[in-house]
């Protein structure tokens, strides 16, 4: 996969000083570039990190670990000469020890301004699989109806966030949320809106990457789940998801087939 997004979480470099620097700014132009410039000249290597400047606010926060094991003045010197800027309105920092450091100044953590908590997809899978282990067959219906429930929720968060209206002519651009979200990456083979079908290559989906490994046969349960119940809420119709072909019976990707089951000729978007 391309591109791969790396959250925050600790950096680990032995026998180097590290530090972690949380920079609250003006959300204005070339405010950043400045920083970062001003940083260049003390010996600083910048490592991970993220900046988040929303279009609707006022202020903004970069947060990064920096290697500052050659720099010419210590971090806390560093932190003042940010802070001497005049867009920068604070700057918080941390240090390593042992060349370890956790970031454990962001919290909560968010997705789309909602709260949010990160897993591993090996974590999730655990517990689909423990499913499978304690209830056999029946685990299917259980982890289908959670898929569904969340589905919808997504749904409804989308509809309440943009509007109906909104949410159906964007369709494709809301379905790359899978990809953002780290689910899968997605790509929309076909759409037709009038019909309410729409056809999807997957690669990359923990759920069916994780039954290839146990080789166990089981293709995917909770993402066909998710997608009915996301796009039954959208149309407010009844959908159907069928996954034709599965990494995990030797296909190269997976494939899902999405139809409307409402039995009527007109429009989706006409009886929203």
């Amino acid at each position: 996969m391309q591109n791969p997004k790396e959250i925050l979480v600790w950096e680990y470099a032995p026998g180097r000083k590290l530090a972690e620097f949380v920079v609250n700014l003006k959300n204005t132009k070339g405010a950043l570039a400045i920083c970062a410039q001003a940083l260049a000249q003390y010996k600083i290597n910048l490592l991970s990190g993220f900046h988040t400047a929303p279009s609707a606010s006022k202020t903004a926060v970069w947060s990064f670990f920096a290697d500052v094991t050659e720099s010419t003045i210590g971090p806390e010197e560093i932190a003042e000469r940010l802070k001497s800027l005049p867009f920068v309105e604070s700057v918080e920092i941390d240090k390593s020890r042992d060349g370890f450091l956790v970031d454990d100044k962001h919290f909560p953590v968010n997705s789309a301004g909602r709260r949010a908590i990160l897993m591993r997809t090996q974590e999730v899978t655990e517990m689909l699989s423990r499913l499978w282990d304690v209830f056999g067959t029946g685990a299917a219906t259980i982890i289908d109806e959670m898929g569904e429930a969340m589905g919808r929720f997504r749904a409804q968060e989308v509809v309440s966030d943009f509007g109906v209206e909104f949410a159906v002519e964007n369709l494709t651009q809301f379905l790359k949320t899978y990809t953002a979200l780290g689910f899968a990456k997605l790509e929309i083979e076909s759409f037709d809106q009038r019909r309410g079908t729409l056809s999807l290559t997957v690669r990359g989906l923990f759920e069916c990457d994780e039954r290839h490994r146990l080789n166990d046969g089981r293709t995917s349960v909770f993402f066909k789940g998710h997608l009915r119940g996301f796009m039954s809420s959208i149309f407010k119709a009844p959908f159907a998801v069928a996954e034709t072909e599965c990494v995990s019976a030797g296909s190269k990707s997976c494939h899902f087939q999405i139809t409307n089951m409402a039995a009527v000729t007109q429009p989706l978007t006409a009886r929203i």
